[in-house]
C-alpha cells in the first residue's frame, strides 16, 4: 500500500529513528529474535514496526532466503525505514486488517507497538491468522510507567511544562504493563504455549536534556503535537532538576527499563 508521506511526517520518522532506536529500542530486538524463533530462511512478519530496527534485525538473520515484511500505519515511520532499508519489504497498514494471506508467516512479532493497536482483540486475531501453523508469536511489553520511573518523571516535566495531551502520550506505552491481561487476549485468539518473562535493559541517551528533547522531536509529532523552538529551549531548561538524578558523570543519562517478553505459538 502506497501514500503521500508529508515533509513533516518524514521528519518525525527520522527524529524518531535516530534519537530513538539507537538510546531506547536497539538493545531490546534480540530478545525477540530468540523468543520468536527466527532462523535462517524463516518467512517474519514486524507489527507497527516503526522505522524497523527490529525488522532489520529480522532480515538479517533470515537471510536471503527468507521473507520479512514491516508493517506501520503511520507514512513517516515506513518512509524512514525505506530510507535505511530498502531492502525490506515495507507496508503501510494497521494490525487490526493486515493486507496479508492466512498463514504466511514463520514468525510474527511487534516490538513495544501492542499498546498502540487501536483494537488489541482484533489486532490479536490477525495476528494468529497471518501466522502458519506451528509458527510463533512473539511480542516486547512495557512494564507499567511506576515500574519505569525515568519515564514517571518525564511525563510529569510534559504535564507541567507542556499540556496533558503530551504527558499523556507519553503514558500510553506503558499502559499494558499487566502481563496476564495480554496472555489472556492472546489465549482467546487461539495461541496456546504463552509464557513471558521479564526484561531489564540499559536506556543511553547523550544527556539528560536529550530524554524530554526525543519526546518534544521524536515523539510528540506523532500525536500531532508540535512546539515552537522557543518552548522546546524552555522545556528543556525545565527538565534539568527533575531528571538530573539520571545524568552520569560523563554526562550522558543512563536508566534501566523494563518489559516483558511475550512468546506463543499457533498449533500445528
Amino acid at each position: 500500500m502506497a501514500a503521500e508521506v508529508t515533509q513533516e511526517e518524514l521528519q518525525a520518522g527520522r527524529g524518531y529513528e535516530a534519537l530513538f532506536v539507537p538510546a531506547l529500542f536497539a538493545p531490546w530486538c534480540d530478545h525477540l529474535i530468540g523468543g520468536a524463533g527466527i532462523r535462517e530462511g524463516a518467512h517474519v512478519l514486524d507489527i507497527a514496526c516503526g522505522t524497523g530496527v527490529l525488522t532489520r534485525a529480522a532480515h538479517e538473520c533470515s537471510g536471503h532466503t527468507g521473507r520479512v515484511v514491516g508493517l506501520d500505519p503511520a507514512p513517516g515511520m515506513i518512509a524512514a525505514a525505506r530510507e535505511v532499508e530498502p531492502n525490506i519489504e515495507w507496508i503501510l497498514g494497521s494490525a487490526e486488517e493486515l493486507p496479508l494471506a492466512d498463514g504466511s508467516f514463520d514468525s510474527v512479532i511487534s516490538q513495544f507497538g501492542m499498546m498502540f493497536f487501536q483494537e488489541l482483540r482484533k489486532a490479536t486475531r490477525e495476528m494468529y491468522r497471518v501466522t502458519k501453523p506451528g509458527g510463533r508469536l512473539g511480542v516486547a511489553i512495557w512494564h507499567t510507567i511506576d515500574q519505569n520511573p525515568a519515564y514517571r518523571d518525564i511525563v510529569a516535566v510534559l504535564e507541567e511544562h507542556v499540556s496533558p495531551e503530551a504527558a499523556n502520550s507519553v503514558r500510553l506505552p506503558f499502559s499494558l504493563g499487566d502481563p496476564n491481561e495480554v496472555a489472556n487476549i492472546l489465549s482467546q485468539a487461539g495461541f496456546d504455549d504463552i509464557a513471558f518473562e521479564t526484561k531489564s535493559e540499559q536506556a543511553t541517551f547523550p544527556s539528560t536534556r536529550t530524554m524530554v528533547e526525543v519526546e518534544l522531536r521524536g515523539w510528540l509529532p506523532l500525536f500531532d503535537i508540535h512546539l515552537s523552538e522557543e518552548k522546546i529551549a524552555e522545556v528543556l531548561i525545565e527538565s534539568d532538576v527533575k531528571l538530573s538524578k539520571y545524568a552520569t558523570p560523563s554526562g550522558k543519562a543512563v536508566f534501566p527499563t523494563t518489559a516483558y517478553i511475550m512468546t506463543a505459538c499457533k498449533p500445528e
